[in-house]
């Protein structure tokens, strides 16, 4: 690849986008298969219908003049928004990282043409695309001019959110090292939850934001960015103005050009100093008071309570959990809704169980520390589960009784027997699934902080979570469940008993759970240790075995793989839409809040016929992603046991690849 990339400056840009735009096709047509073909196909489905949304917004009558051309503006900034923010919650593109070009004799500007011109390919531009030629579809409705000045302009708004999303996560890696960084991280990840979550109670406040009211007199602010200067260039040559449409195209093509150079100056800094975090400063020595006894328990727990505290990717799983509740129950507001207010701190509990389930594979071969101390792994499981409840339980339940003055007297009992019960659960959950399927997420010398977003390990870790999802829901179901036949029986005490059912299920499960990830680590800690020293090992396909090398007739590029790939894609989709809205939450709409129907086809139905009908939803749901399991293991068989371990007391334990951070204690 070096020969190939070495080229006469004159012919290097070139030669570069063609090397790396093949090389990224190849990639993502021998990736197409398993979770990643899945999770792209939902993405499809979900980016087309915003797509097409936006796209339609050109072919829409509105009252206001000029409102069209405001409605337009306003979803441009949008989809640039989204596609320079998108690395803050994806890690961004991992299909070609510049780090693996540090060694390659490139130019920097070369290697970035290269670069840009692999964004390019994928779903994404394509989305973009779609939805930009709304812009097209609107200049064609204005006149022969407006329609030739909008072909140029769609093309270079483009171009400008492609560079957009290479410029950004140079710039973003570097401010997510410091704390301003990592909130705005959380704060959208949190964002993007929340309207996965209940973005769909917004739909009238989406609605009346696309007719175009108010564009009479904001049209002008939402064209001042550059995402609006397309915009401006049609709607001059609407108005034969065209000094102010050449003007505003070429300034959009000057911005691109002016992103394209900052960025080479950005990526020739990182590959030649590498992206290595910048030395911190030494912490002032203070006297602290010492208030945890002085135990292994304690040291674990302080060491703990430092790391949520310092470490910059637990600090962004906390705080996007604290998020994610917020925004879950703020967003129904936008349409006159506050059903979903008392459970925000239920909601921050859940994904804080969720995102921080990967616990042990943080640690990477820091593990090693634990593993040499004999008869230690039952103080580390409890101290990380005391630590993982003091760092998250006053949030959840600060932001449960901040709702209160709003929270009706009936849904009062119900929260307060939720919330312990998901809490305990989690506690459990977190450390069994870490040890029993941990994922290596290691801080790799001259990589960044989004890294861990989009590495190979990734898709293992967003498997877990979701798994600890709904883990957690089903552990809540007793201490509801005696809530539901106080509610039923119209007993007010039996309905407040669910909330000590809460707090004893609750318990059961942190200390059942954690004694089953003691006894796993103790049995299984060695085995643990190698997998987060050297990685996930992918088990090898039929085809492979065979040794087809993937390509076969059941290897992932052929057509049978592809159409299971999008099989599984869209049973996973609709799966999740019949359980979460359709079921679970019309469900509970049903139960407390009959009247906010929004889409939810079970409250368009008399409540005997409803509830019934949730149930359904949430049968089939479970079994499209129970088909789509089976699918997906045709082509990704899950991985052997590993087998047994040899006597622990006569073998030598290993030592990790680099040494483990020296923590300060907080006691």
């Amino acid at each position: 690849m070096a020969g190939v990339l070495t080229a006469p400056p004159a012919a290097g840009g070139r030669v570069a986008v063609t090397v790396l735009t093949g090389m990224k096709v190849t990639v993502l047509r021998r990736s197409m298969s398993g979770p990643r073909a899945a999770g792209l196909v939902l993405g499809a489905l979900c980016g087309g219908a915003g797509a097409v949304g936006t796209a339609l917004l050109g072919a829409a009558d509105y009252a206001t003049p000029g409102a069209g051309f405001g409605v337009l503006a306003l979803g441009q900034l949008l989809w640039s928004l989204g596609w320079a923010l998108g690395p803050l919650v994806t890690g961004g593109d991992a299909t070609l990282r510049p780090a693996w070009f540090a060694m390659v004799p490139v130019r920097p500007r070369a290697l970035a043409l290269g670069l840009l011109g692999a964004g390019f390919v994928g779903v994404t531009p394509v989305l973009a695309l779609v939805a930009f030629a709304g812009l097209s579809v609107y200049g064609a409705r204005q006149g022969p001019a407006a329609a030739l000045v909008a072909v140029p302009a769609v093309l270079l708004q483009l171009l400008f959110v492609v560079v957009l999303a290479r410029f950004t996560p140079q710039v973003l890696g570097g401010v997510l090292r410091f704390r301003l960084g990592r909130e705005l991280s959380a704060l959208l990840v949190g964002l993007v939850m929340a309207a996965l979550n209940s973005g769909w109670f917004a739909i009238g406040f989406l609605v009346r934001l696309g007719s175009g009211d108010w564009a009479g007199g904001a049209a002008a602010a939402v064209r001042l960015p550059p995402s609006g200067w397309g915009v401006v260039a049609v709607d001059a040559a609407r108005r034969a103005d065209w000094p102010v449409a050449v003007a505003a195209l070429a300034a959009l093509a000057a911005v691109c050009a002016l992103l394209l150079a900052a960025w080479a100056a950005l990526l020739s800094r990182q590959l030649v100093r590498g992206g290595g975090r910048p030395a911190r400063a030494a912490a002032r020595s203070r006297t602290r008071r010492r208030l945890l006894p002085d135990t292994p328990v304690g040291a674990v727990l302080g060491k703990e309570l430092v790391l949520w505290r310092r470490d910059p990717r637990r600090a962004r799983f906390l705080r996007a959990a604290l998020w994610t509740g917020v925004f879950t129950a703020l967003f129904p507001l936008l349409d006159g809704f506050d059903v979903l207010l008392p459970w925000a701190g239920v909601v921050a509990a859940l994904f804080a169980g969720a995102f921080c389930v990967n616990l042990y594979g943080l640690d990477a071969g820091a593990l090693w520390l634990t593993l040499v101390v004999p008869g230690v792994e039952r103080a580390d499981v409890r101290a990380r589960q005391a630590a993982w409840l003091l760092v998250t339980a006053p949030v959840a339940l600060v932001l449960t009784c901040a709702a209160l003055p709003v929270t009706p007297g009936a849904v009062r009992p119900w929260v307060f027997a939720v919330l312990p019960a998901v809490l305990g659960a989690a506690a459990g959950l977190i450390p069994l699934l870490s040890v029993t399927a941990a994922a290596p997420s290691p801080d790799r010398p001259g990589g960044g902080p989004l890294d861990d977003l989009a590495d190979e390990s990734a898709e293992h870790v967003h498997a877990q979570g979701l798994a600890a999802f709904w883990l957690q829901l089903l552990a809540a179901l007793p201490a509801a469940g005696v809530v539901l036949a106080g509610t039923l029986l119209s007993s007010a005490p039996l309905r407040w008993a669910g909330v000590p059912a809460g707090l004893l299920t609750g318990a059961l499960y942190a200390w059942a759970l954690g004694r089953a990830a003691r006894r796993r680590l103790e049995a299984r800690g060695p085995e643990l240790l190698d997998v987060l020293r050297k990685g996930l090992v992918r088990t090898a396909g039929p085809a492979e075995r065979d040794g087809a090398g993937g390509e076969g007739p059941s290897g992932p590029g052929t057509a049978p793989a592809r159409g299971r790939a999008a099989a599984v894609g869209l049973l996973t989709t609709g799966g999740i839409l019949l359980i979460a809205p359709q079921g679970l939450v019309a469900l509970g709409l049903a139960l407390f809040a009959p009247a906010a129907r929004s889409w939810f086809l079970a409250l368009y139905l008399p409540r005997a016929a409803g509830i019934p009908l949730a149930v359904a939803f949430v049968v089939l749901g479970a079994l499209c992603l129970r088909t789509a399991r089976r699918l997906d293991r045709l082509d990704n068989p899950p991985r052997p046991p590993l087998p047994p371990h040899p006597d622990r007391q006569e073998e030598p334990r290993g030592v990790p690849d680099h040494p483990a951070p020296s923590v300060e204690l907080g006691s």
